[in-house]
């Protein structure tokens, strides 16, 4: 019995293994890969989803944390975990929406759409002006910048959900054709 315990205790105080954290090598040429953290390092660095930019992650790099004050640190732009490799990449979905342009007193649609990013499984927004939307409005409406929710107390935008293209596209026509058939 004493054995065991004696057993037991050694295993809590020996040292494990150091954690493992997904990182760019030191040459920054090669991709991001698994590396081994120093001893004492406890948490991982990685970006999150942001879609206001092209690319759809934040900057921050994929990295083991230098310390305790880099994990307080992290917030809003970054992750920060426990686990070996925890700090992926998120994944990330394409979808389009369309750019606006104040033409007089009227928005219209852009016919290029922006390719903007959302996380894989959920549902991406593009911003849609309202009619009362005015002209110091027209940055809110173009590049990167119609790829994200209206804020809730914007009263001249509306959100149009990705969904709502799953329910023109899929949905209404299913109902169409069980109408036809009865």
């Amino acid at each position: 019995m004493k054995l065991l315990v004696a057993i037991t205790l050694f295993g809590l105080v020996s040292t494990g293994e150091a954690l493992k954290c997904i990182g760019t090598p030191a040459g920054g040429s090669e991709a991001a890969a698994d590396q081994e953290c120093a001893t004492g390092v406890t948490a991982c660095l990685g970006p999150v989803f942001d879609g206001s930019v092209a690319t759809g992650i934040s900057d921050q790099a994929q990295e083991c944390a230098a310390d305790a004050a880099a994990v307080t640190a992290c917030t809003g732009t970054c992750a920060s975990c426990t686990e070996d490799n925890c700090n992926a990449l998120p994944a990330l979905t394409d979808y389009s929406c369309s750019p606006y342009t104040l033409d007089g007193e009227t928005w219209a649609a852009g016919d290029t759409a922006v390719t903007c990013k959302k996380e894989t499984g959920t549902h991406g927004f593009c911003k849609t002006p309202k009619t009362t939307a005015v002209a110091a409005d027209v940055n809110k409406y173009t590049g990167q910048a119609v790829c994200m929710k209206c804020p809730e107390d914007d009263a001249n935008c509306f959100s149009d959900s990705s969904a709502r293209a799953i329910m023109t596209g899929v949905i209404l026509p299913v109902v169409a054709f069980l109408y036809a058939l009865f």
